[in-house]
């Protein structure tokens, strides 16, 4: 690997915390072919801005790391992701592309739209695409590198495909927004397919149910203020719904 400077390397390093959980200097010494006192500067600046902690020859991630398989987070509260999506389904245009991102929320959005006919759906979600084969819909996948943790395509093929449409209503899901302000994810790929989509589309529809107010995501992928309604549960904390609808329109589903 090249030289890098200091904040693509740091980036670097907050993935391999991400993927792995904890990182060593030497090791990162050796693979950016940088002094052991530079990696120290670079341990000490993320740790200053909150994105890791030190610990004995290293440092280790604040967040949890790896992902729960997509199977058992579909049928995690399955019965209030299927409420917030029939409520999103107010969001569906009579005619226009609908754009379903990857996420177990998004996958029983998918599973609604199979009941209709006659849509055009994008999506970079495998399991999305699995639920709506059969369907009376025409089902386009972005194509790209697959990503085990949530069955779905990611990488420059998706993006690039991303960057060249134009979509009426984008679904999008988060692994939580606890100290962000915005919707934040696990995983770097799956923030960039979500920033290429935002732009193209013209309404951009979030469906979390409340749980995620109180879960950390490693990278924030847009603002609030980015996104044009946030779908959620009532259990919502009202200083946290107060605070959001500064920035954004807040519909909240009664369980």
């Amino acid at each position: 690997m090249g030289k890098l400077i200091a904040a693509e390397r740091q980036k670097e390093i907050l993935k391999l915390l991400h993927d792995n959980g904890s990182v060593k200097i030497g090791q990162l010494a050796e693979q950016f072919q940088v002094s052991r006192e530079t990696i120290r500067r670079d341990l000490s600046y993320l740790t200053e801005i909150g994105a890791a902690q030190r610990s004995h020859g290293g440092a280790t991630s604040i967040y949890e790391f790896g992902t729960v398989p997509i199977e058992t987070r579909i049928n995690k509260d399955a019965d209030i992701k299927t409420k917030l999506c029939e409520k999103a389904l107010e969001f569906i245009p009579q005619t226009g592309v609908i754009y379903l991102d990857a996420g177990s929320t998004i996958v029983h959005m998918a599973k609604l739209l199979s009941q209709r006919s006659g849509c055009t759906i994008v999506t970079c979600s495998l399991s999305a695409a699995n639920v709506l084969i059969g369907s009376d819909n025409t089902t386009i996948i972005t194509g790209g590198q697959l990503n085990p943790g949530n069955m779905s395509a990611e990488g420059f093929q998706a993006t690039n495909f991303i960057n060249n449409l134009k979509v009426a209503v984008s679904f999008l899901g988060t692994n939580g927004f606890e100290q962000h302000k915005g919707p934040a994810v696990s995983d770097f790929s799956d923030a960039q397919t979500k920033q290429a989509i935002i732009p193209n589309s013209k309404l951009n529809v979030v469906i979390a149910d409340s749980s995620k107010a109180c879960a950390s995501a490693l990278i924030q992928y847009a603002s609030w203020r980015d996104i044009d309604y946030f779908i959620t549960d009532s259990n919502l904390p009202k200083p946290l719904y107060d605070s959001i609808r500064e920035m954004t329109k807040v519909i909240l589903v009664d369980l």
